[in-house]
């Protein structure tokens, strides 16, 4: 069920190219942006979506938009928040590129 998104924070996550940090900030009550750099590339990600699981987790997602440079695509990124420990999910047609964990 479609949720508004929560407050400004801050993950740290784990992948392929070495850690990183997600920022995030909330625009209004609905939308929000993620500043990630990965690998040396600064990359600022709107979040479209947050919904909100019945067992009450939070997930934001939306486009990895500049991800082209590192990546040579864009995916739909998933940031479930309330997962142990909090996880990013990347989709590229409808598959799991990869998941990254907070660290």
């Amino acid at each position: 069920m479609r949720t508004t998104v929560p407050s400004d924070f801050s993950l740290s996550f784990t992948g392929a190219e070495g850690p990183y940090t997600v920022r995030f900030q909330p625009i209004d009550e609905w939308d929000g942006i993620i500043n990630v750099a990965i690998g040396g590339f600064e990359m600022r990600w709107s979040v479209d979506h947050a919904d909100r699981e019945e067992g009450g987790g939070i997930i934001l997602g939306g486009m990895t938009s500049g991800s082209e440079t590192l990546w040579n695509d864009q995916f739909w990124f998933e940031l479930r928040l309330d997962d142990t420990p909090p996880v990013i999910r990347y989709w590229g047609d409808k598959v799991v590129w990869r998941e990254d964990l907070a660290i």
